[in-house]
């Protein structure tokens, strides 16, 4: 207390000697200004109002927090969805099949489209050409719409978020069959996105491909001579199970669409393997996560 009320009377002296040089009436100088304010007078400083009002960064975006919270699937669900890729390369080496019968083009994979389609370009058959680039712009759409829906989590994206897809892929083989039994050649533009979409999503959530037979037996040969010359991990030994299962099932499918073509129509086939593509989407719709 003494201390302060000392140093109180010493900026009183000051303030009182410095305006014993200033003359009367005089404007007070900016030196005496600042020797007459109070030295114990201070105050907290404030923030700019933009400043204090700015919101303070978060630590993680919206979309971290929601892919933390869904986190990744389980073992079991993968494997389901492996075991699902079995039933829709299937239904896709079916309509591939059927396609190939009627109208003697291929829906399912590309290389023969791209292949096809700037021959005939070259050679002037020019609507052949387009059809044949068509069929891939299609199949790039039902991939696009297999990436939307598998975009927020990738290959962790839960099995009921899938299932609209499978379900909407299965309609459109449904649909395609429809047209096909009344020779409605864009059918094939409509069977081409639908086996995008599947193709698409199995890619996506198990590495394997349903429409892809290069990239298959390419897979398959890899392991293979990898076991001859090495050793296989148990991981590996396992993937090439799925792959020999995959291209056994596309063998199947062929062979099983030239029967049936003989029994009923090529559209009734294309409609028949819309069922199981269904199904799975149905159940993946109530599959709990």
């Amino acid at each position: 207390m003494r201390a302060t009320s000392t140093m109180a009377l010493l900026c009183a002296l000051q303030a009182s000697s410095v305006s014993a040089f200033v003359a009367p009436g005089m404007a007070p100088s900016a030196a005496l200004r600042v020797a007459k304010s109070p030295l114990f007078k201070s105050s907290t400083p404030k923030l700019a109002p933009s400043l204090a009002a700015r919101p303070q960064p978060k630590r993680e975006t919206a979309l971290q927090a929601e892919a933390a919270a869904v986190g990744p699937i389980s073992a079991d669900d993968k494997r389901m969805f492996v075991r699902w890729s079995y039933v829709l390369c299937l239904a896709n080496s079916l309509v591939n099949s059927a396609t190939l019968i009627q109208f003697d083009e291929v829906v399912m994979h590309m290389t023969g489209p791209s292949t096809k389609g700037p021959l005939f370009l070259a050679s002037g058959l020019a609507a052949q050409g387009w059809h044949n680039l068509g069929t891939i712009g299609a199949f790039l759409v039902g991939c696009m719409f297999a990436g939307l829906a598998t975009a927020k989590n990738d290959g962790d994206t839960p099995i009921k978020a899938t299932a609209p897809t499978i379900i909407a892929a299965g309609l459109l083989l449904a649909m395609s069959g429809v047209m096909a039994k009344n020779s409605v050649h864009s059918c094939l533009y409509i069977a081409a996105c639908a086996g995008g979409m599947l193709n698409g999503l199995t890619s996506k959530m198990t590495t394997f491909r349903v429409s892809h037979v290069t990239g298959t037996v390419t897979d398959m040969g890899l392991l293979i001579g990898k076991g001859i010359g090495s050793t296989l991990e148990p991981a590996l030994k396992l993937k090439l199970r799925d792959l020999c299962v995959l291209m056994g099932v596309w063998f199947v499918g062929g062979c099983t669409a030239f029967w049936m073509s003989s029994m009923m129509s090529v559209g009734r086939v294309m409609s028949l393997a819309s069922v199981p593509v269904i199904l799975l989407g149905l159940k993946g719709l109530f599959h709990k996560n």
